[in-house]
């Protein structure tokens, strides 16, 4: 059985929380309930992957237009700008 992507990061955050504590990966990865050699494997994969956000400039018809809304900043440079609440709600849903 293939694991999912979601599950993978809900892993690797805890994870990263359990070894700022300074917990071991074959600790961390019996009270996560993983295999330590899978945890190991994604924290390889996670470190050597693509970024999780690539930049991007979208135009649209009203490119002129000033939109005013909520601005995302998401690390290594990625702006979204303009959204509304529920866009912003959007955003959080799928990144999660």
């Amino acid at each position: 059985m293939k694991t999912s992507e979601k599950f993978k990061r809900k892993v690797l955050a805890r994870w990263r929380m359990l070894s700022a504590r300074g917990v071991d990966l074959g600790r961390a990865a019996v009270e996560i309930g993983v295999a330590a050699t899978d945890l190991e494997m994604w924290i390889r994969e996670a470190a050597s992957g693509s970024p999780l956000f690539v930049p991007v400039w979208v135009e649209d018809e009203g490119v002129g237009e000033r939109r005013s809304g909520v601005v995302v900043e998401l690390g290594r440079g990625v702006r979204v700008l303009g959204l509304s609440v529920a866009e912003l709600a959007e955003l959080a849903r799928r990144l999660s």
